[in-house]
């Protein structure tokens, strides 16, 4: 309970900081990227941990709908025996104006996680993810973003709370960094964007 205050009200004073900040920068966020990076992975009820590399991307399909896809490769290691792990996500978004440089974001993605334990076997599972959250533009090349999510694979669920943060060296290109605190999993990850007009 304290962890989950503690987050709330973390995401609740960058909220109030990102509206705050807002008009010091020009435009709003952008959605058409392609992104590589890097992710450690810590699943809190395994006592088991894990690293990988991930390969995103968004498209603005319309002024207000987004699609994304991303997938993860990694490995986990859990004790006596290491797993190799996938992860893929097709989805879209709603992104509302809020303000020039604010957007709410709204999520629907289909999740697919493949696991192989080696010789122990493989399986592969189904579900969904659902998504709330803002970006927001607080200096000309310095995004913020913070959100809530919840997934759902194989009657399994978990809901996070994500923060992030986007500086762009320059239009085109972008470094990224961000965090999730969820009920099972915590993640950390970091990551090197390209924008495309």
């Amino acid at each position: 309970m304290i962890k989950k205050t503690l987050l709330a009200n973390t995401a609740g004073v960058l909220a109030g900081v990102m509206l705050a900040n807002a008009a010091m920068a020009d435009d709003g966020p952008q959605y058409t990227f392609a992104e590589v990076g890097y992710d450690w992975i810590d699943f809190d009820d395994l006592d088991a941990d894990g690293d990988g590399f991930r390969i995103n991307g968004s498209i603005a399909a319309t002024e207000m709908v987004h699609l994304f896809a991303s997938y993860q490769d990694g490995e986990i290691d859990a004790g006596i025996v290491d797993l190799d792990l996938s992860r893929m996500r097709l989805g879209a978004g709603v992104n509302i104006e809020l303000s020039p440089t604010v957007d709410l974001v709204a999520t629907a993605a289909w999740v697919r996680y493949d696991l192989d334990a080696n010789a122990f076997g493989s399986d592969t599972e189904d579900g969904y993810a659902l998504g709330v959250g803002v970006r927001a533009m607080v200096a000309p090349q310095f995004e913020l973003n913070a959100g809530v999510n919840y997934e759902d694979v194989s009657d399994e669920d978990d809901t996070s709370l994500s923060v992030g943060a986007v500086y762009s060296f320059t239009d085109m290109f972008a470094v990224t960094a961000g965090a999730s605190f969820g009920d099972n999993v915590t993640e950390y990850g970091i990551g090197a964007r390209l924008y495309f007009q």
